[in-house]
């Protein structure tokens, strides 16, 4: 194993509450809180630093898959397995709207940049957007070139991003109407972007994370040793782009060296499967989410 560095591997925190699973968390725009969201079909919001729960939202009928977070923190916005997507105001805890549209269960949410759209992805292999700022509940736009269920979602000022079960990552520009796809041959659950936005990255079903060149969709690099064969898991790159991390499905965290693919750290985080991985925004501290039921904070 490569020499550590300054990876966050201790433990400073649990975050309890959750009545189950839990299947996603998420750093606000600043970093000084979180939220979370699970099966027992609620979202909450924590201090993660005193380990300290602030609110809970309730009214999705099923479990509750992903968050999201406006840029200005002011609003929420959920997804799951009642197929709905929800608006929510933070502060007071109302659902401002509830969209309406896909045909099955929905994986994935996101915010545009000005916190105008919302962006989903589900499993009736289509993505949508969402404008927050009309009275409508319907999509006002609908993306079904996929095969088969998508699973992730991430965005740029001009591009939405996604990755789905039949083994593509597909890159739509929104302004010229152009989709650009990539082909990795296995079951995409998890795409992020590198901070300098020149790389995106794929974690798989074949338990294999991959590392592909934006512009031409050139694998540059793979990464192996966690286990990832049938759970939706997150990945990311740390701030610095130097480090690569991931869930397991055998409650660890895996850190990798980005350009020679080392296996750097390894620990165990979790009784169970570790679904959700957030990096803060600012410095080296890490939130993983796991079916355990917690949430952990961790530090270098």
């Amino acid at each position: 194993m490569a020499a550590a560095g300054k990876v966050p591997s201790k433990e400073a925190g649990v975050l309890r509450g959750h009545e189950g699973g839990v299947l996603a968390v998420r750093f606000n725009t600043d970093g000084n809180y979180c939220l979370s969201c699970g099966k027992d079909r609620s979202l909450r919001l924590w201090n993660p630093y005193k380990a300290l729960p602030i609110k809970s939202y309730s009214g999705h009928a099923r479990e509750v898959r992903d968050v999201a977070v406006s840029k200005d923190n002011a609003k929420l916005s959920s997804c799951g397995g009642d197929r709905q997507l929800f608006y929510w105001d933070v502060a007071t805890g109302r659902i401002i709207r509830k969209f309406r549209g896909h045909d099955s269960e929905v994986n994935s949410v996101i915010f545009n940049e000005y916190g105008a759209a919302i962006v989903s992805g589900g499993y009736d292999k289509s993505v949508r957007a969402w404008d927050c700022r009309s009275n409508s509940i319907e999509p006002i736009q609908k993306i079904d070139s996929f095969a088969d269920s998508v699973t992730s979602v991430v965005l740029t000022s001009t591009e939405i991003i996604a990755g789905s079960v039949d083994g593509t990552i597909r890159t739509f520009d929104i302004r010229v109407g152009r989709e650009v796809v990539d082909t990795l041959g296995q079951s995409v659950t998890c795409v992020s972007m590198s901070n300098d936005g020149n790389c995106l990255l794929a974690g798989c079903l074949d338990s294999n994370l991959r590392l592909l060149d934006r512009s031409t969709g050139e694998l540059l690099q793979e990464y192996k040793g966690h286990t990832n064969k049938s759970y939706k898991m997150d990945s990311c790159l740390t701030n610095d782009d130097s480090h690569i991390v991931s869930g397991s499905e055998d409650g660890r965290i895996f850190f990798w060296d980005l350009v020679d693919p080392a296996l750097v750290s390894s620990f165990k985080a979790h009784t169970s499967v570790v679904t959700g991985i957030a990096y803060h925004p600012k410095n080296d501290c890490m939130l993983t989410s796991s079916v355990d039921g917690t949430i952990r904070l961790w530090k270098s």
